[in-house]
């Protein structure tokens, strides 16, 4: 259905869940990077359609989460 696998809607739970709680933390410490960021990784599985792709992006998200800084 949809050319979804597994793999794909563990990524949009995963990516989510990680995006859900960057946000809640840039927004708790007013950091404005990590707010970004989390907004990315929770909008971005919706937008691109190879599953290797996503969770590339993801992950690179997700680093970058840990590094943004004010």
């Amino acid at each position: 259905m949809f050319g979804l696998t597994g793999y794909d809607i563990l990524g949009w739970i995963l990516f989510g869940g990680a995006g859900m709680l960057a946000c809640a933390w840039g927004k708790m410490k007013e950091l404005w990077q990590p707010w970004v960021l989390g907004l990315a990784l929770m909008f971005f599985p919706y937008v691109i359609p190879s599953g290797l792709l996503m969770w590339g992006v993801g992950l690179g998200l997700t680093t970058a989460v840990f590094f943004a800084k004010n």
